[in-house]
């Protein structure tokens, strides 16, 4: 009731729940990356104010914009605009507030049942059943979550920063350029589409096998090479069972190269079928065939 803090760190939650370890832990790091997007669209790119009083703003709201006038950022630019540099430098100021006002608030109104934390490591684990309920219910329990902080930030901004008030807090990043993970897997020596086995000539698209609308996440073990035809008409859906299959002995294969290695951490197939389930269940049409 008094700031939306708790609204953005569990949406962060539910998409950073996808990357948890076998020992269903998330660093603290994967967390506030996605924390600090979501404040920062809402706060740089949208101007929606954070708290319910107009004398006192959120100390993430006042971390974020102190970074943006040190800067020199421009208003309305979105956070994937900003460098590598700034994007991990504003994460670790974030990360500090959060680790002060956040972790253990929401820890606290359910009793401590969804995760346990840890302040030193900087690691926070999922009880399994929380940890399943999340990921089997991520598009209801985001929707939710949006609905609940649009109803907050309609009480205090101003008529015309609140239209559109849905979409702007739907909304969590820009796609970026895709065409680092393309050379990667070129350079593994991918020269087909994945989908219909064609040629791949200089029209080359870079796919999110399991859709960006339910993983919003850029990893290599997720991209596959696609004919823009394939990609076009693909959009939005999963591919047919029998495209997992042959992910999942893509992904063994770029395992042995030494120099995708430290782009397939913490990936194994296992977590893979569970997305690809995951999504299924959260409305994302399946059996797409080219």
């Amino acid at each position: 009731t008094t700031t939306t803090y708790k609204y953005g760190f569990f949406k962060a939650l539910l998409e950073a729940c996808i990357t948890a370890n076998e020992h269903n832990e998330i660093a603290y790091d994967t967390i506030f990356f996605s924390f600090t997007k979501i404040y920062w669209n809402l706060v740089i790119d949208h101007g929606l104010w954070q708290s319910n009083t107009r004398t006192q703003p959120s100390s993430v709201q006042k971390e974020i914009e102190t970074f943006a006038q040190q800067n020199a950022i421009p208003p309305h630019w979105n956070f994937e605009k900003l460098t590598d540099t700034q994007k991990i430098e504003l994460v670790q100021k974030v990360k500090q507030v959060g680790k002060k006002y956040v972790i253990g608030a929401l820890y606290g109104d359910f009793n401590g049942e969804i995760y346990t934390f840890d302040l030193k490591r900087e690691y926070l684990q999922l009880h399994p059943k929380y940890l399943l309920f999340l990921q089997t219910y991520k598009r209801i329990l985001t929707n939710v979550t949006n609905y609940q902080l649009a109803l907050f930030l309609e009480k205090f901004n101003e008529l015309e920063k609140v239209q559109s008030l849905l979409t702007k807090v739907e909304f969590i990043t820009e796609r970026q350029s895709l065409k680092a993970f393309e050379r990667l897997l070129q350079q593994a020596g991918v020269t087909a589409c994945f989908y219909c086995n064609k040629t791949l000539h200089s029209k080359t698209h870079v796919d999110h096998f399991i859709p960006w609308s339910y993983f919003q996440n850029d990893l290599l073990w997720n991209f596959v090479l696609a004919c823009p035809t394939c990609n076009t008409r693909k959009s939005d859906k999963l591919a047919a069972p029998q495209y997992l299959n042959s992910l999942i002995e893509r992904n063994e294969a770029l395992l042995n190269q030494e120099i995708l290695k430290d782009n397939l951490n913490h990936y194994n197939a296992a977590k893979l079928e569970q997305l690809y389930m995951f999504a299924e269940n959260n409305g994302i049409v399946g059996g797409w065939m080219p």
